[in-house]
């Protein structure tokens, strides 16, 4: 498999609050108090109707922990089945443009920081097999939300190509979850009109290639120019912000290895320790968290795609005791490294 369009698998920075947006319309139209889901967050609710409102990973965790507590059977259906292109602003009216499957995918993928990034999303290609894969890896590593998230992401994905296609019973070939077969299995089975398997790898799409070509009908290649232009100011807006934190990732992706220190960073920034703590707040994050996230998705990538034990693995990403990294990607991730090479 080769990957195209891959971004880095780690939640950098602010996002926009454009998903939770419509998850508090949907879910108000079926009778939920707006207070309910803002319950902890720091959310302000009149930030959500605006497109430029930016949210971090904490108030999504709480936000989506708020709405796992309403008990709604197969919420994220609910929500992701309502989802349409308006919501997504900009984003979405870009994505209405593209001319097929093939340009649809590749966009969402290329401008997906300029919406709430939650999943990582990446695109596998395998020559041989004449099969592409769609894979969707969890963003927030909160073990309690991963299958939520991920659920989540799969059926807006499905909702928006159906939407853009023009065809309500489009399916893929295959879905392929990485979790345990859920209460509510049968609802997604029919939803996503394809056969579905649990307990894989990765989470993912699968598609033969005749797919690509599909058209979209409410394509406009005269208004894609302009749009792009558009998406790629934002875009740049986007990074150069986040472009501190990009530091601080390469730094302790260099450095993972070794007993990481805030001070150390601090020191090669040329920071006082006070000010790096202070700049890191203003991200919504800190030290700890990126360090955490980041050890997590090496760990992960190091188990699936290596053969390294997981004592040399632990060791490679800072835990000199095989038992205290076992420990700790338990919690990050609800599984065992075992559970997850298998």
């Amino acid at each position: 498999m080769v990957p195209q369009n891959s971004l880095p698998a780690n939640f950098t920075g602010q996002v926009f609050a454009h998903k939770l947006n419509f998850i508090s319309t949907t879910l108000a139209n079926s009778g939920i108090d707006l207070s309910r889901l803002l319950k902890d967050t720091d959310i302000e609710s009149d930030g959500l109707n605006d497109r430029e409102y930016k949210i971090n990973k904490e108030q999504i965790v709480t936000f989506y922990r708020n709405i796992l507590a309403l008990e709604i059977p197969g919420v994220s259906l609910l929500l992701g089945a309502s989802i349409k292109p308006k919501d997504y602003g900009l984003y979405g009216c870009t994505l209405l443009c593209c001319k097929d499957l093939r340009s649809l995918l590749e966009f969402s993928l290329q401008y997906h920081n300029l919406v709430t990034k939650t999943v990582n999303m990446s695109l596998h290609l395998d020559d041989e097999s004449e099969q592409s894969c769609f894979r969707f890896e969890d963003l927030l590593f909160a073990s309690d939300l991963a299958e939520f998230n991920i659920e989540l992401q799969c059926v807006i994905v499905l909702s928006l190509v159906r939407d853009f296609l023009d065809k309500d019973d489009f399916a893929f070939d295959a879905l392929r979850f990485s979790f345990d077969k859920p209460k509510h299995h049968q609802d997604y089975e029919d939803f996503f009109g394809c056969p579905i398997s649990y307990g894989n790898q990765y989470s993912e799409f699968v598609f033969s290639d005749d797919k690509w070509s599909l058209n979209t009908p409410k394509s406009n290649p005269f208004a894609m120019p302009l749009l792009l232009n558009q998406c790629d100011s934002v875009l740049d807006s986007v990074r150069s912000k986040n472009e501190f934190l990009i530091t601080i990732n390469q730094w302790i992706a260099a450095n993972m290895h070794k007993e990481l220190c805030a001070e150390n960073l601090a020191s090669d920034l040329y920071l006082t320790p006070r000010t790096l703590r202070r700049k890191l707040s203003e991200q919504g994050t800190s030290f700890r968290d990126i360090v955490k996230e980041l050890r997590c998705s090496a760990a992960k990538k190091l188990i699936t795609e290596t053969q390294l034990t997981i004592e040399d693995i632990g060791c490679s990403i800072g835990f000199n005791d095989a038992s205290n990294f076992r420990a700790a990607f338990k919690k990050w991730t609800g599984q065992t490294p075992s559970n997850l090479r298998m």
